[in-house]
């Protein structure tokens, strides 16, 4: 009887991958979802690229006593600001739709969740860089739920039978070595955050909304 109980009890906690896989899906759009509103902020600029822009205009109608004149075109912020973001935005439609495979082997192998949880890390740190490289604040930046990443992290190690290992696996150590926890609200089970900007930039882009 004890072993029936403890039988049952098992095959209801036990994971699967379609389990796995779901969760997946919820992280991979949320990080999706910041990644494109992030490049969405850059489209129009701020105060340094305002900077630059009138300086290389300046150095145009002014070049350098004796320099080499440049044939160049004059500097033209609205088309580089858009084709700024329209790199930006192919290049993330491109870095989801490579990894969108990571989780496709069945059953799942601990190299394939090594895999996408090295990219899923990677897409958020290379979001906050590049807001950070081109002088932007982060509104985003505690959007990835870590906890939602901690349980897929959990359900992973139930999934590959490692989950009563007194020692971390490796297999989960952050890259990035970050241990700050973000914290998140999300809407619903369609993997987005509320959709509601920050309020300073429904003042500065009200047409974007």
């Amino acid at each position: 009887m004890g072993t029936r109980a403890t039988s049952r009890a098992s095959a209801a906690s036990a994971i699967s991958r379609e389990d796995l896989v779901n969760e997946a899906a919820f992280l991979t759009k949320s990080l999706y979802r910041n990644c494109i509103r992030s490049v969405r902020l850059i489209r129009w600029g701020n105060e340094f690229d305002e900077k630059e822009f009138q300086k290389r205009e300046e150095e145009f109608q002014n070049p350098t006593a004796g320099g080499v004149m440049s044939m160049a075109p004059p500097p033209n912020k609205e088309d580089e600001l858009r084709s700024r973001a329209e790199y930006y935005y192919s290049f993330t439609r491109e870095y989801f739709t490579q990894e969108s495979d990571s989780l496709d082997n069945d059953p799942l192998l601990e190299r394939d969740i090594r895999r996408y949880l090295y990219y899923l890390r990677k897409g958020e740190k290379d979001r906050k860089w590049l807001l950070g490289d081109m002088m932007f604040p982060d509104p985003y930046k505690n959007s990835l739920d870590q906890d939602r990443i901690n349980r897929f992290e959990t359900m992973s190690k139930k999934y590959l039978g490692t989950d009563e290992e007194e020692t971390k696996n490796p297999l989960f150590e952050d890259d990035s070595n970050d241990k700050n926890h973000d914290e998140a609200t999300f809407g619903g089970d369609d993997g987005f955050i509320e959709d509601e900007d920050p309020e300073w930039f429904q003042k500065k882009y009200p047409h974007l909304r």
